[in-house]
């Protein structure tokens, strides 16, 4: 089997400035237990972070050319992440493989995309507050809408080791390609090709 794509060099560990010792210690105090935790326990504990601002304004980045994303914490049961978006900064449709999710939004705007089947890709306008959840396998994008930066929190549990970004072939169909991780995801084409998602048999 042949593959379009280089999958040992995407799967390849990927260099993140290291998180500060203080700022995970800190955040520690908020977990609620140290185990695997579900989509509604994440979403709570981004809830709980976003309250925090001493853990999280430090990790900020206004930087226009790449989206910057800075790991709070992380141990074998998840990762935490303080994610600034700037003007054009955008996913594009991915998932997090089997890592459940929870996000909010703490400043400025972003927009979530969700895929549907038959119509365009929906859309919920995330402010400061707005949170969202989902399981393994969850379908999203996520771009920035105001704010320099707009700034939002992210904790995947089990550690997100791999994602599945959706892009479109020449030919119309949906490709999953597997990236790693601690990659920067880039919008696909799905979003740009502005045309609904249908299913064949």
């Amino acid at each position: 089997m042949t593959f379009p794509v280089d999958i040992a060099r995407l799967l390849e560990p990927v260099d993140v400035q290291p998180f500060s010792p203080e700022l995970a210690a800190r955040f520690a105090e908020l977990l609620p237990t140290r185990r695997l935790l579900s989509a509604v326990e994440l979403e709570g504990l981004v809830r709980d972070t976003a309250r925090r601002g001493d853990l999280w304004r430090p990790l900020t980045i206004a930087d226009p050319v790449r989206r910057r994303y800075e790991l709070l914490y992380e141990d074998e049961h998840l990762d935490v992440w303080v994610l600034s978006w700037m003007p054009g900064q955008k996913t594009g449709f991915h998932d997090h493989d089997i890592s459940a999710v929870g996000l909010i939004c703490v400043q400025g705007e972003l927009e979530e995309g969700q895929l549907t089947i038959g119509c365009a890709p929906s859309s919920i306008r995330m402010t400061p507050g707005v949170a969202r959840r989902g399981p393994g396998g969850y379908i999203h994008s996520v771009s920035h809408v105001a704010g320099e930066p707009a700034v939002s929190l992210h904790a995947y549990s089990p550690p997100l080791v791999r994602v599945g970004q959706y892009r479109v072939d020449d030919e119309g169909r949906l490709r999953r390609e597997p990236e790693h991780g601690r990659r920067e995801l880039q919008d696909g084409t799905i979003a740009l090709r502005n045309a609904p998602v249908s299913a064949t048999r």
